[in-house]
């Protein structure tokens, strides 16, 4: 159920109902085992998961199959012939064209609908979208019909990813996708192309890799909900092509046709349209046209032709080599590392010979390393645009992949579309939730590699076809290539794949200064805090991101004792801030290790609350979590230690996760193949003593020698925000506290007059500590209070829930000092000098992070793990 308090509780008082018994109505008509079904998927014996089948399921009821089935389609010929215009929240330009059609599963056999996504949805030339992408009219296309539990009707539909031209340009885009039609249409259904589609999917069958079990789950209960899949195609039935059926085909394409159709023109602004009807439940701006009776007797005639379409040719490329190189392996002990075939000044080649999955699939990562792709924002923005306008053509195999590396051209219509689409996805970060907007900040601060993205948009008016033509002719003039095979290849085949690389890219060597790895800032011990307002002025929530730093990711230990933290941390971190004191939806605790520096213990929280008040609420836990760790039992510990244990001990799944694992050692250039292996026996070694000794050397502050954060907050411009002379006047607890009292409508309450009652809130707790309900108290007196700064009485808020978190906010500040102290003696640098504000808790509140940043130092990368010998010399 979807709403707000308005749409529900509110609504079902106006049609004179009660929302709580309406609720209850629907569960005892739907929950019903008739309309259910259930996939268990476990590596347990079959026995085991049927027993827990029906101990946990049996008690479900039966009440009969109540399935809503339509008599007719919803989208009815009322709604069609229509040109939706969409007021969006992001700055996007999206064209959806949608057709009601019939439910045909029934036909799954066949899958007509599936023959038809075919040819709409081809990437190849002569295709919509790459005639599209041709006008610079769009950057992607998406086409399927839409199944999801529907019983009687479906709805297929054509997604086309605009550009604004391509918005203004969606009649002309109409055009395309029906000349496209009626070319499907003149050449009839052809059994070749179904017999192509039949192959491909059962190549994808035979040679599949396994999927976690969730996954598998989660897509065979969709699959079953269909009635006429039998039994016996259920695992298959993705591959279980029947005879080619002409007539079923045709009469699903039948129904793509001008008289049944409606088109959504989704934007931020629409040049020439207003909307002005609002949509009752979301507030989207909306306006409704009716397409032109020309433009529909244009599409619907038999000699609709444009130019440059064309039906895709017949696949050359189907595999048909199934064979495997390495039988003679099968059956021996898996090796668990690549070999180093090839070593020089400019060249790596690791090869590891498929010898766990019997599978004809195969590996090849390759990663180039020149030494300016990110050396300035310009560079950074330059390369990533050269990336996705190569990503946009047809590759077809690794030697034509390298050769248009060298040779790429820039076209000007493409390079205006993807400069676009990057303003686009630039501006829509601002839109991005709170929670993710911290995590992306934190990254700029304490990150040497990231730019911000307000720097990279303003790079973007700067690059013409020229310059970034300059750049991409210049880019591998000094290289150094990782190449990593892995999978259904032999020595011999990966040393010619290496050869044939090299002389495409004959590149002059790339001295070990320019191979660098990104580098993390070694923040100095002290409590920074970095605030910003929403962009978003709609957002009502904001969000704290908290990172503690920990010891060095090469001391492996701690790194395992964080990770153990990090399991018990979780749980306890959401209960406490989620489910009991409902500070947001989203709430997490996890532990961050990237390739260099130091590892993190991260707590994030986003909700409606003020980041003061939850910043009091994480100090409390971060106190009280020392507690838990000396309750723990033993029992405890060894569950968490072990459920770790079998995680790292679980090998891979399939070749590309295999290939995934040695690759990203070889590119951080750390070559620790056996760290899963290590880890798990190292995690077995740690003694739960360890955890409260780890704990109080960096996470506790009143106990780590070198404490050190960094809290990223987001503030939401609908409630409250201190200004810099309050944070550098009042205490965090203040803050906290004035926010809660500010957010029942309190606005007239003086902030020094409220610190000053804490003060003495704090000294009678001191001297009467044994009072329990002394917040209780304390709260009755500063309602009768007269704290406002015009001499006015305060008021009570109307919110239960708000008052709760006033009360909770006094007794988290009066208690504060049993929690922690003042951090005024964690830092010893006076970042003054440099603009920072050092606050009455002893926090910096950093002002512009980038001259933070100059003052910081950087930790080097990980030193390799191993000795670089290739086996052959080069």
């Amino acid at each position: 159920m979807i709403g707000n308090i308005e749409t529900l509780k509110q609504s079902a008082k106006d049609h004179g109902l009660d929302l709580y018994e309406e609720l209850l109505k629907f569960y005892n008509k739907y929950y019903s085992s008739d309309i259910m079904k259930l996939v268990v998927c476990g590596n347990h014996p079959l026995d085991q998961l049927v027993e827990w089948t029906v101990s946990k399921f049996s008690d479900v009821k039966s009440r009969g199959d109540s399935v809503q089935r339509s008599l007719g389609h919803p989208l009815s010929a009322e709604f069609l012939g229509k040109v939706i215009h969409v007021e969006t929240v992001n700055d996007v330009h999206e064209i959806d064209i949608s057709f009601p059609v019939p439910d045909v599963k029934a036909m799954y056999r066949s899958d007509p609908f599936d023959y038809i996504s075919h040819f709409l949805g081809y990437k190849g030339e002569g295709s919509i979208i790459a005639y599209l992408k041709q006008q610079g009219w769009a950057t992607s296309l998406s086409v399927g019909a839409d199944t999801a539990y529907n019983y009687g009707f479906y709805q297929f539909t054509i997604s086309v990813s605009a550009t604004p031209e391509g918005l203004e340009h969606y009649e002309d885009i109409l055009r395309v996708v029906f000349a496209y039609v009626q070319m499907l249409l003149s050449s009839g259904p052809q059994e070749w192309v179904q017999q192509e589609m039949a192959s491909m999917t059962k190549i994808d069958f035979d040679n599949r890799t396994k999927s976690r079990a969730l996954v598998v789950a989660l897509g065979y209960t969709h699959l079953i909900h269909n009635e006429y899949v039998a039994p016996e195609h259920v695992l298959s039935k993705d591959c279980a092509y029947e005879k080619f059926n002409y007539d079923d085909i045709l009469h699903c394409l039948s129904f793509i046709n001008p008289d049944n159709f409606r088109v959504f023109l989704c934007a931020a602004k629409h040049k020439s349209t207003e909307c002005l009807e609002i949509e009752p439940y979301f507030s989207a701006a909306y306006h409704v046209d009716s397409i032109s009776a020309d433009l529909l007797r244009e599409l619907a005639s038999d000699t609709m032709h444009v130019e440059g379409l064309s039906l895709p040719e017949r696949n050359l490329s189907i595999p048909d080599d199934f064979s495997i190189n390495n039988t003679n392996m099968l059956g021996a002990a898996a090796v668990l590392r690549p070999t180093l075939l090839k070593l020089n000044d400019n060249f790596e080649l690791w090869f590891k010979q498929d010898d766990q999955f019997s599978s004809p699939k195969g590996n090849i990562s390759l990663g180039i390393y020149v030494p300016n792709v990110n050396s300035s924002p310009q560079n950074n923005i330059m390369s990533d645009l050269y990336c996705k306008m190569l990503n946009s053509k047809l590759l077809e195999d690794l030697h034509n992949f390298v050769q248009r590396l060298k040779s790429f051209k820039v076209d000007d219509t493409q390079l205006s579309m993807h400069i676009s689409k990057y303003r686009q996805n630039y501006a829509n970060i601002a839109n991005d939730p709170p929670s993710q907007l911290c995590a992306v900040y934190k990254r700029y601060i304490t990150s040497t590699s990231e730019w911000h993205h307000q720097l990279l948009e303003s790079e973007l008016a700067k690059i013409t076809p020229a310059k970034l033509q300059a750049h991409i002719d210049s880019l591998f003039d000094v290289t150094y290539t990782k190449m990593c095979m892995v999978g259904n290849f032999d020595e011999t085949e990966a040393l010619k794949v290496a050869d044939n690389v090299q002389t495409i890219i004959k590149p002059t060597p790339n001295l070990g200064y320019n191979l660098c790895q990104p580098r993390e800032y070694n923040i100095a011990p002290g409590y920074y805090v970095y605030q910003m307002q929403l962009p978003n002025e709609d957002c009502v929530n904001s969000a704290v991101h908290s990172s503690i730093y920990c010891g060095p990711i090469t001391d492996k230990r701690e790194t395992a004792i964080l990770e153990i933290l990090e399991a018990l941390v979780y749980d306890s971190f959401f209960s406490q801030l989620r489910t009991k004191h409902q500070l947001g939806y989203k709430v997490a605790a996890l532990c961050s290790i990237f390739s260099v520096g130091r590892s993190e213990l991260v707590l994030s929280v986003e909700g409606e609350s003020n980041p003061m008040y939850v910043t009091l609420h994480i100090n409390k836990f971060i106190h009280d979590m020392q507690q838990s760790l000396l309750d723990m039992s033993d029992e405890q510990f060894s569950n968490r230690v072990q459920s770790l244990v079998k995680q790292y001990q679980e090998g891979v799944k399939s070749i590309s996760h295999e290939a995934g694992k040695y690759s990203v050692e070889v590119n951080n250039g750390t070559y620790d193949f056996g760290k899963k292996i290590a880890m798990a026996k190292l995690l077995q070694s740690i003694i739960k003593e360890e955890l409260l000794e780890f704990w109080n050397k960096y996470i506790n502050p009143s106990t780590a020698p070198a404490y050190t954060r960094v809290d990223v907050q987001m503030w939401s411009t609908k409630i409250w925000r201190p200004t810099e002379s309050d944070i550098k006047t009042y205490p965090v607890k203040t803050l906290a506290l004035y926010g809660c009292l500010h957010s029942e409508g309190n606005e007239a309450l003086d902030i020094g007059k409220v610190d000053e009652y804490i003060t003495t809130a704090i000294a009678a707790h001191k001297e009467h500590p044994e009072t329990s309900d002394s917040a209780d108290l304390l709260l009755a007196d500063l309602k009768s209070a007269s704290l406002s700064a015009s001499g006015a009485m305060y008021t009570t808020g109307e919110s239960a829930e708000r008052a709760t978190h006033t009360g909770t906010a006094l007794e988290l500040a009066i208690k504060e000092h049993e929690t922690f102290g003042n951090y005024a003696d964690v830092s010893h640098t006076n970042f003054a000098t440099i603009g920072m504000d050092k606050t009455p808790d002893g926090l910096w509140l950093m002002t512009d992070y980038r001259k933070f940043q100059a003052t910081q130092s950087m930790y080097g990368s990980e030193l390799p793990a191993e000795v670089l010998v290739p086996k052959y010399s080069s």
